[in-house]
């Protein structure tokens, strides 16, 4: 593209090349799967850790509403914060899970024991993202520091991510819970009838 005379084109430095993007996706998918991996052996599952980790994406919603709000673009500090946001976010799901499951062995009905889990975890969970949202508030609202860098895009990452998967966790992991135990036992009953 020929540009008048007296015009160029500079790449933008806020810029994330590519190469780096490339790398990020690659940690978070290994990240994903290492966290999968480990909650199914804990969980001796490899069907339950889904309703645990499909809050990864409901972070990435408060992620993406984040920087809109705050009007920030995203850069390499943000991405790596999305990396750290995938083994954060899921705490909030095992430790409901988790409780769910000693709720179920001690004879509670699924239904029931969901409804008792969310009600006497919500409260642990919700301190929990606090202080991980309120600790993150100076790091965001600090200037950059000597060297130009900014870790704005850092703090609204884990702020917008940890504030809608909490949200989003109570509402949303029993839900899915509800339907991969479903998928499991009829997986279960399809297996045992073969």
């Amino acid at each position: 593209l020929d540009l008048p005379e007296g015009i160029s084109r500079e790449p933008n430095p806020a810029a994330i090349p590519i190469d780096d993007i490339r790398n990020m996706l690659l940690a978070a998918g290994l990240s994903v799967a290492f966290v999968y991996l480990l909650m199914a052996f804990l969980f001796e599952s490899f069907i339950l850790p889904l309703s645990i980790i499909l809050t990864v994406p409901l972070a990435g919603l408060g992620v993406i509403w984040g920087h809109v709000i705050f009007d920030k673009d995203m850069d390499i500090l943000g991405l790596i914060g999305c990396i750290l946001l995938i083994g954060v976010v899921v705490n909030n799901g095992i430790v409901l899970i988790d409780y769910v499951n000693r709720l179920r062995a001690e004879g509670l009905e699924r239904t029931q024991a969901l409804l008792t889990a969310t009600e006497r975890r919500f409260r642990p969970i919700t301190m929990t993202a606090m202080t991980t949202i309120i600790g993150m508030i100076p790091l965001t609202v600090s200037p950059a520091n000597q060297m130009g860098i900014s870790y704005k895009s850092f703090g609204v990452t884990l702020i917008g991510g940890m504030s809608t998967a909490t949200a989003l966790t109570l509402l949303v992991t029993p839900i899915f819970y509800t339907l991969f135990d479903d998928a499991r036992q009829a997986l279960s009953q399809t297996l045992a009838k073969g």
